[in-house]
């Protein structure tokens, strides 16, 4: 028995991931474009997460002086957040627009066909 049996923790996850890419050998037709999209959305995901762990020590916790479409104060989390989605997507190079709440406008990232992301 290895010591990861012996205490309960499981070392051969499932992630979503790894079950995109399982997911993809099973459809030849696909590009492997929506997994590059689903990669780069994780790790955005991943890096917000850290940034949230981080708040306090980074001092973005409060306000960041500014308003969103909806009139709301934006926060410093909320910009940092909003950086590292749309810096993450626009170099996933499988978006060709985006929307945030943090925008006026829409963010238009190239002229090819790809997702939109709201």
């Amino acid at each position: 028995m290895s010591d990861s049996q012996q205490y309960g923790i499981h070392t051969d996850s499932m992630t979503l991931q790894r079950f995109v890419l399982a997911e993809q050998k099973n459809h030849p037709e696909a590009s492997g474009d929506f997994t590059h999209l689903l990669t780069s959305l994780l790790t955005a995901v991943k890096a917000i997460a850290s940034a949230t762990q981080k708040a306090g020590l980074a001092k973005l916790y409060g306000i960041a002086g500014s308003t969103n479409v909806q009139g709301e104060e934006v926060k410093k989390l909320d910009v940092l957040s909003n950086e590292l989605m749309i810096n993450m997507l626009k170099s996933s190079y499988t978006t060709c627009m985006l929307v945030s709440e943090e925008v006026d406008e829409l963010i238009q990232v190239r002229l090819r066909v790809g997702f939109v992301q709201m």
